[in-house]
């Protein structure tokens, strides 16, 4: 099996009981202009704590933090696209008297649930600034970024709206999390992912991302991600890795998207012996490249052997170039002190990539089809259908059920009972604040 990211799984969790008599710092949702949470650092926490973002261990000091957005890598050298930073209130901060060398208690709704032991305390300059610098600029990075970002950008959004003070050190759960329904059938950290996987003496495993519920496209790009990493024949399963967390008005709720891939494993249309469904706590930044980085690792650790990239891999609007992503992992992104493929890099991911490009129905053929990627020729001579999202999703809310050849009437079936529960099949304001209300943990 493929080693853990940094050669060593992370597990930090102790017993409730040694976060009596610390002083409290409350986990606060980082919220948008409108006041609507866009982000939980308790989702940060949980994934910290149990491994996915090993070799993390707690969230990042100053130099840290430079050393990621100046070469993308910790100052172990290990390769990280993102900042992880536990941003508080100056007032709350004087409040609880919190100074470095202390440990805090990490209260989620007003109970214990993990410790922060403080290295360092800092101050975040301009917001707007770091925000940049996480996701690049056209002028710097002009590769795959082809317009600046800004706040309807997700991600953008939330390094834009961290508050002032951060505190950076090491963290452990206090016990293991709880998780409510429907998340706690699909919670399989790295530890029992692998053990998942050893038990089932799968050998190639591939790593599907997903914040969508699935379409047929979907399921074809799984599909030939299979046989292309088992060199023509089927690898042995693929890992379906959900990312739970906020997400941009228009996606589809979180309920929805576990469901509706399960969907596929109840209905036959993966072998259940060849298809698994997970999640991973994480507030997306729709990062594109730099997010499919944190998607290697989050899979490696997981042990998962390959992670399929498809076109507009985690991205949002026209920010990043389509391909950016496959550019990536196919030549490295030098702007961002990539010089190499994220798994061809000293200290990188060993994961490896399948890329691939885009399928659509061809009526023609009867079928799906194959469009190739940049400089590829497509497998048909015909005029075919690409799959839309936007339209897709304006067809669920006309009420109308998508074609059999674009959506499987079960994973249909799953967006309409999620439907009824929130009154809307997408994520909304609305959602955004029940979610946070009850978040996935009991």
């Amino acid at each position: 099996m493929v080693e853990p990211h940094g050669g060593r799984l992370v597990y930090n969790v102790v017993e409730p009981e040694r976060g009596a008599g610390l002083p409290g710092l409350e986990i606060k949702p980082t919220l948008g202009p409108d006041g609507a949470p866009i982000r939980n650092p308790y989702r940060e926490v949980v994934s910290i704590a149990m491994g996915f973002f090993s070799p993390v261990e707690g969230f990042m000091t100053r130099n840290e933090v430079d050393s990621v957005l100046r070469e993308r890598r910790l100052l172990s050298g290990w390769l990280f696209p993102f900042p992880l930073i536990f941003d508080v209130d100056e007032e709350d901060l004087k409040k609880a008297g919190i100074k470095e060398g202390d440990a805090v208690a990490l209260t989620l709704k007003g109970r214990p649930f993990a410790i922060l032991q403080v290295e360092e305390v800092y101050k975040l300059g301009d917001r707007k600034e770091l925000a940049d610098a996480v996701f690049g600029t056209p002028e710097k990075n002009g590769e795959v970024v082809k317009r600046r970002f800004d706040e309807k950008h997700p991600g953008w959004l939330i390094y834009r709206s961290l508050r002032q003070v951060a505190l950076a050190g090491k963290v452990w759960l206090l016990g293991q999390p709880k998780f409510r329904e429907p998340y706690s059938r699909f919670w399989m950290p790295p530890a029992a992912s692998r053990k998942y996987i050893e038990e089932r003496g799968w050998k190639i495993v591939v790593a599907h991302q997903t914040r969508n519920v699935p379409h047929v496209g979907h399921e074809m790009l799984m599909k030939a991600a299979l046989f292309s990493a088992g060199c023509g024949r089927p690898g042995d399963a693929v890992l379906v890795n959900a990312i739970i967390g906020a997400k941009r008005p228009g996606d589809y709720v979180d309920e929805a998207i576990l469901e509706g891939h399960e969907a596929l494993n109840k209905a036959g249309y993966f072998h259940p012996s060849r298809h698994v469904v997970t999640m991973t706590l994480w507030d997306m930044r729709y990062g594109g490249p730099l997010e499919s980085i944190l998607h290697g690792i989050i899979r490696q650790n997981m042990g998962a052997t390959h992670h399929m990239f498809g076109r507009d891999h985690a991205s949002v609007g026209d920010y990043y170039d389509p391909y950016a992503t496959q550019y990536l992992w196919t030549h490295g992104l030098p702007s961002y002190g990539l010089n190499e493929p994220p798994h061809l890099t000293d200290k990188g991911l060993r994961i490896r990539p399948v890329v691939l490009g885009e399928f659509a129905y061809c009526p023609t053929c009867g079928g799906y089809t194959y469009l190739g990627g940049p400089g590829e020729l497509p497998l048909c001579g015909h005029e075919v259908e690409r799959l839309s999202g936007s339209l897709l999703r304006g067809v669920v809310l006309e009420g109308l059920r998508p074609p059999r050849v674009v959506m499987r009437l079960e994973v249909y079936d799953v967006i309409v009972k999620w439907w009824r529960v929130y009154g809307y099949p997408f994520v909304n304001e609305r959602y955004l604040r029940l979610k946070e209300e009850q978040l996935e943990v009991v």
